[in-house]
């Protein structure tokens, strides 16, 4: 069936000194449990960056049990060794690639329990490749609702690795998870199989022997939840109104907090401009950087909402409900049932939307995924439109009208996927894969986690540059060609009290750099109405949509 490599001498146990620090991996189906894993195993040492080169997110943490320190990579989901986008890839070179600066010590190998036939072959892949493994076997409370019970030693005699029952969701199974991590050798014999076909085999043999090819009553009650909520008619009808919902709590929840950081931020720039000296740094500090500052936290409400509802969705299973009802229809625009997360996700921010398209296989559907994307209307686009529609609307249809604005970058989206779709050609075909996992109650821990890395993700990446904006409308407002302003200075000292102080401010405004570049373009911008504040306005949120606002 198998023939084994003879390996070199088994190393001792796995105790290292020091500053050495092991490298594990976790790799593993879609939806296995996997990142719970990870949360349960680094806690709060734990960090997100980029795998060098490539903008496929990296999540890395550690932990230490006596003398040895711990370092795992969580890898993203793939269910084989071949791969079949940017995140598989990633996973794929990094074990298949022994030069790979990522490639690990130790691999975990997360299996969901209750799903077995399919989790094993990316197992059996990765024992084929020689490094040392364990299988953890995930979900162990679905192990008590199969009709036969597992036997975990045939298991682990037909593979040859320990095997270890987790539930991560309740930290149940971490603790001897952690020891064998650290006690388990370096070495074990390299198993190779003949071909696919042998491996199914094999696979088949462990589900019969270890008696683990029992149905799963698990499975029944989400059946008939599926019945309903992926339903060709009614599951689009409960996503649309769940979106609704969805989108109602973030605006009314967020209104509260948002208007306390407002208010604290105008409460502490009153503060400062009172404490602090007149000064140049005094003023670059208080309409420059602490301005800029509140424009980046006045945002966080409705992004930690708009997580926090995805997050569930994701938790519970729901999400990936959402991509299999809605391929059938967003392949009219040339897009598949994955398109649909980084296009909710727009709603939110573009960047890590954006950066979500990435698990779409297809290159084409990838690329229309991404370009379409921006056309969402995101969060950084609320302040505009509540803005603009408090300006023109009548109240009674101001809410009516930001709906409008929603619906209208919706479809713009999609008839821009549709067009593209008709102009880009492609030879590959689009296939989507995906395999429904069970309905499960969303862990409070790893919500928590999610929310806090989404949040701190968006004021790192768009806050630096809101901030640096910021800076540079107050330097551009505040100075102007010399002549200009001392002749304004000298206009004011004359007329003494007849003219304000605020047709003063609005005068040097104009003369002032950023006024004369806001007057260059407004011949382009004259035939839509705009005036050159308008035109200034439109200059600043090229950097960020939110920066729109604040340079009105």
């Amino acid at each position: 069936m198998f023939s084994q490599k003879a390996s070199e001498p088994t190393q001792n146990l796995l105790m290292k000194e020091g500053k050495e620090t092991l490298k594990v991996a976790l790799v593993g189906n879609p939806n296995s449990g996997k990142t719970s894993l990870f949360n349960r195993l680094t806690g709060l040492h734990q960090k997100v960056g980029n795998f060098p080169g490539i903008t496929v997110e990296k999540k890395s943490g550690q932990f230490s049990l006596g003398e040895c320190k711990v370092s795992i990579v969580d890898f993203p989901g793939t269910y084989s060794l071949q791969p079949r986008s940017m995140d598989e890839e990633v996973a794929v070179s990094a074990i298949v690639d022994s030069e790979n600066p990522n490639h690990p010590e130790l691999v975990l190998i997360v299996v969901d329990a209750s799903h077995l036939k399919t989790s094993l072959y990316l197992a059996l892949q990765v024992l084929e490749k020689g490094i040392p493994a364990i299988l953890v076997l995930n979900m162990a409370d679905q192990l008590s609702r199969l009709t036969s019970l597992l036997d975990l030693s045939i298991l682990s005699e037909i593979l040859d690795v320990p095997v270890v029952k987790t539930n991560a969701r309740e930290g149940k199974g971490i603790s001897e998870l952690k020891k064998l991590i650290v006690s388990h050798s370096l070495n074990r014999p390299v198993i190779e199989w003949d071909s696919n076909a042998e491996k199914h085999r094999v696979i088949k043999e462990i589900l019969e022997k270890a008696n683990g090819d029992g149905a799963v009553s698990a499975h029944e009650m989400t059946k008939k939840i599926d019945d309903v909520l992926t339903h060709r008619i009614f599951g689009m009808v409960f996503f649309l109104v769940l979106l609704g919902l969805m989108f109602q709590g973030i605006y009314f929840w967020s209104a509260y907090p948002m208007a306390l950081i407002e208010g604290l931020f105008s409460s502490g720039a009153s503060f400062f401009t009172d404490v602090l000296p007149d000064s140049f740094l005094s003023r670059l500090f208080v309409e420059g950087i602490w301005a800029g500052l509140s424009g980046v936290t006045i945002f966080v409400p409705q992004i930690a909402f708009l997580f926090l509802f995805v997050t569930l969705l994701e938790e519970t299973g729901y999400m990936a409900r959402v991509s299999f009802i809605a391929d059938g229809w967003l392949r009219k625009f040339g897009l598949q049932g994955r398109s649909i997360v980084p296009l909710i996700g727009g709603v939110a921010c573009a960047v890590p939307a954006i950066l979500a398209a990435r698990t779409i296989s297809n290159q084409k559907e990838r690329l229309l995924t991404i370009m379409v994307t921006p056309f969402m209307a995101c969060s950084a686009r609320l302040p505009v439109y509540a803005l603009l529609i408090a300006l023109v609307i009548p109240v009674g249809f101001q809410g009516l009208a930001l709906l409008f604005m929603y619906l209208l970058g919706i479809i713009t989206a999609l008839g821009a996927a549709f067009v593209l779709n008709k102009t880009i050609k492609s030879e590959e075909e689009g296939h989507f894969i995906m395999e429904l996992p069970d309905y499960k109650i969303p862990k409070l821990s790893n919500v928590l986690l999610e929310i806090t890395r989404k949040v701190t993700q968006f004021v790192t990446s768009a806050g630096k540059i809101i901030v640096f904006v910021s800076i540079l409308l107050w330097l551009g407002a505040s100075y102007g060609p010399p002549d200009r302003f001392e002749a304004i200075e000298a206009k004011y000292a004359q007329a003494g009290t007849e003219l304000t102080e605020q047709q003063k401010n609005a005068e040097l405004l104009e003369n002032s750099y950023i006024g004369i570049l806001g007057k260059s373009i407004t011949p382009v911008i004259a035939p839509l109405g705009y005036d050159w504040k308008i035109g200034i306005a439109l200059i600043t949120s090229f950097a960020a949509r939110e920066v729109f606002v604040g340079t009105m």
